[in-house]
């Protein structure tokens, strides 16, 4: 994964403890640094031991760290620059989540190595909406219902969510969104 992974991580253990906490996250994980070049490439294996010692520390299942990083990812990005890009894929959630594929496209031109999930919607009338969900990565579902939740807040649509775990219906997450304003 990139950097920019690893600093939203360390941004948010920042913001909701403190610096020393993450040093202690890093050591931990067997990483001897605490900071990361966000356009450089870091082991997925990196990214899920600073998840485990995230969760050790916040007293979070995995699961729940993963979620929790997700919702803080849409307003972290956007602090770093990268809103303006999420702006133009959407001015609201339905359209945003409609093009996900589009704005991970944009992103591989500036990050060459990004292996980025896939996404499809399939809309279940007005007020609901199914995001199917693939990726090579297992275990960042969670992350993904996050990123939900936080785009969600982003646009002032208030939503519930269901997720529907790859094996149970398909080979793929399946993200049941309810609108319910």
């Amino acid at each position: 994964m990139y950097g920019l992974v690893q600093k939203g991580l360390k941004d948010m253990v920042c913001h909701t403890m403190s610096e020393d906490v993450w040093r202690d996250i890093c050591r931990a994980a067997s990483y001897d640094g605490h900071d990361f070049e966000p356009l450089q490439t870091y082991p997925d294996s990196l990214t899920a031991a600073l998840v485990d010692e995230c969760a050790k520390r916040m007293q979070l299942t995995h699961h729940e760290v993963l979620r929790q990083f997700g919702r803080y990812w849409i307003a972290f990005t956007a602090h770093e620059g990268y809103g303006p890009i999420l702006d133009l894929f959407g001015t609201d959630l339905k359209t945003c989540l409609s093009n996900l594929n589009r704005m991970h496209g944009h992103m591989g031109a500036m990050m060459p190595s990004l292996q980025p999930p896939r996404f499809r919607v399939t809309a279940n009338g007005d007020s609901s909406m199914t995001l199917h969900y693939y990726s090579g990565r297992t275990g960042l579902a969670p992350m993904v219902l996050g990123l939900i939740e936080g785009l969600s807040e982003k646009f002032s649509e208030p939503v519930s969510i269901n997720h529907i775990p790859i094996g149970q219906r398909s080979d793929h997450d399946e993200f049941e969104i309810q609108f319910t304003q």
